[in-house]
């Protein structure tokens, strides 16, 4: 039966590679040219090719580095990916890593995959990228051009939250359609319509006429999961503390972990988390 943190109180999940030929970090282009567009993680009409635009693989690694999306991912996402991804992994399995942008996520499943293959249509993004020679780089639109291969597990990181409704659809059509039977999709949603700050987001759009933040609940995400051949088994949510746009990043990095801890002990309930993390199964 999927379990899901988000039906009660939220519960902690806290807890050699095969060489590649060729140079570590090195990509290849198998997409035509792509439409440059300098949204990043603002709303704009082409997910696609939102993140495309010269120099945005810096600029979004810059923004992952420090702050509270820093303190986020060396504190608290990282080490729940490790620890949902380390029994799905060996040294005979390989992981798909949809939508890898400069391959954090990649570089996280190169330690417990024999195999990693990492696809994006940024070129931008994948120049950023520094990976182990068990990672494979390719530069593809997945929805449009298949890959030709199978994995036991996938993953999307930091995609279907800002993806139009009809590329959340093509993605998780292509990501099952790249999974083994049986096959695992690790992915999260980096703004929990639920949480604090997504109802923020939620009121502005509606004050605006116009969606100025994108937000996606658990409930809906289970939806699209659902009607594209996906058994959901888990949800996680973790990131309790809301992030307050670009101010008092210092803070936020000293309060991150305590403040996720104390969440954890009082039972916050899941639906207040900013982020949720979900583990579904290819039916």
């Amino acid at each position: 039966m999927a379990q899901s943190a988000f039906d009660t109180s939220s519960a902690a999940r806290f807890s050699q590679a095969r060489p590649q030929t060729g140079e570590p970090g090195i990509w290849h282009d198998q997409t035509s040219n792509q439409q440059m567009h300098t949204q990043g993680d603002r709303v704009s009409d082409d997910y696609r090719a939102s993140h495309c635009a010269p120099g945005y693989g810096a600029h979004y690694n810059k923004t992952h580095d420090s702050g509270y999306y820093g303190a986020l991912w060396e504190k608290i996402e990282k080490p729940l990916i490790l620890d949902v991804l380390r029994p799905m992994g060996g040294a005979g399995r390989n992981c798909l890593d949809f939508a890898c942008g400069t391959g954090r996520i990649a570089n996280v499943a190169a330690g417990l995959f024999g195999e990693v293959v990492g696809a994006d249509v940024s070129k931008s993004m994948l120049d950023c990228a520094q990976v182990p020679p068990n990672v494979r780089l390719l530069h593809i639109d997945m929805t449009r051009q298949p890959l030709g291969e199978t994995f036991d597990v996938a993953t999307a990181f930091r995609f279907f939250l800002n993806a139009e409704d009809q590329l959340k659809r093509d993605a998780l059509k292509a990501i099952n359609e790249h999974l083994k039977d049986g096959g695992r999709l690790v992915c999260n949603v980096h703004m929990n319509a639920t949480s604090p700050i997504g109802l923020v987001c939620r009121l502005l759009n509606r004050l605006f006429g116009r969606t100025v933040r994108h937000t996606l609940s658990v409930a809906r995400f289970k939806e699209l999961l659902t009607a594209s051949g996906f058994l959901v088994e888990e949800t996680i949510p973790y990131g309790y503390l809301p992030r307050p746009g670009n101010l008092l990043s210092g803070v936020c990095e000293a309060l991150m972990e305590p403040f996720e801890r104390a969440s954890r002990t009082l039972r916050v309930p899941g639906q207040l988390a900013q982020h949720f993390l979900v583990v579904a199964k290819k039916r």
